[in-house]
């Protein structure tokens, strides 16, 4: 049996708050498009979890500074430190860091994130403005330069986010048996003793208190929450959450995040498709508990097999089912 929790949330995203590339004096926006043609602006999920680490660093965590490894290839010197144990990041969000390069004999510590998270995307096609703006030249800068004109692209829009956590956090077993058979792969006396440092230091499990902090302190954030996206046209942004599907699964991943989604007409939850969800046997007979967290008294009708929770609450059956 694997145990594992399922949250789906709706909310609303204002502004250019991950930005894209720039085209010449725009600044575009992440957007992808739909097989109908549809415009999707979109937070892409790195900068959600770059939010996360920054919130859980607030909190007093530690978390990864990230190293350079100066034996691999120019494109992976910037690598993970690969500590779970120390950085709850490494341990969320998993790692890989590679040892030896990409030589005979090498290889990488890698660890598979407990904690996987999805695009923050617009629900429906969402037009894309332009914000104009100018750089001006500062008071104390020798010589006064003409404003230099640009563009932002921005976007409101409703979109959703999709998560699961598995079990596996705070469980560094299968990482150790990774750094195990690389020990007997690796030939450098360097590379064998990060290895060695890495078993010597990791333990299999982590401590159960600290285990259930970390599980605590994500969904605490996440489902707040409590994280600012990232500020690339200077414009804070803090998520505006309408909606929290959060389901508790002990027989694996379940098809239920299709079925949280937004009635545009009606500004609410669309509750029909709720109900569509608990016709399915398979989450019926395998979802050990369904919850919703609303938050701006945008859910109604909701059917009975579904708990209406605050966050608190939901914070506290994830931490004692995990």
């Amino acid at each position: 049996m694997s145990k594992l929790v399922e949250i789906s949330i709706i909310g609303k995203v204002s502004g250019n708050v991950n930005a894209d590339e720039v085209v010449g004096t725009r600044i575009t926006i992440k957007k992808m498009y739909s097989s109908l043609g549809e415009v999707l602006p979109f937070v892409s999920a790195r900068a959600i979890k770059f939010a996360i680490r920054q919130a859980l660093k607030d909190m007093g965590f530690k978390v990864d500074p990230l190293e350079i490894n100066t034996n691999a290839e120019e494109t992976l010197r910037l690598s993970d430190s690969a500590d779970p144990l120390e950085f709850v990041d490494n341990d969320l969000f998993g790692y890989m860091r590679t040892i030896g390069g990409r030589v005979p004999g090498g290889g990488a510590l890698k660890r598979q994130a407990p904690i996987a998270i999805s695009y923050f995307k617009a629900l429906k096609d969402t037009p894309i403005k332009a914000e104009f703006a100018a750089r001006f030249s500062r008071v104390w800068s020798e010589k006064e330069e003409p404003p230099a004109p640009f563009e932002v692209e921005v976007a409101d829009f409703i979109g959703k986010v999709n998560c699961i956590m598995y079990e596996c956090i705070g469980d560094f077993s299968r990482e150790k048996k990774i750094a195990e058979g690389l020990l007997n792969q690796l030939k450098g006396k360097s590379e064998k003793a990060k290895i060695e440092e890495f078993l010597k230091k990791t333990p299999d499990n982590l401590q159960p208190e600290e285990r259930k902090k970390r599980i605590e302190a994500f969904a605490k954030i996440f489902l707040t929450p409590m994280y600012v996206l990232p500020r690339r046209t200077n414009s804070l942004n803090i998520p505006e959450y309408y909606a929290a599907l959060v389901v508790l699964s002990e027989n694996g991943a379940l098809p239920v995040f299709q079925y949280l989604d937004w009635d545009f007409e009606k500004n609410k939850v669309n509750s029909e498709k709720l109900k569509k969800m608990l016709e399915r046997e398979e989450i019926k007979e395998n979802a050990k508990e369904i919850m919703m967290i609303d938050y701006e008294n945008k859910v109604e009708d909701v059917p009975q097999e579904i708990k209406l929770v605050s966050v608190k609450e939901a914070i506290e059956k994830i931490k004692e089912f995990l």
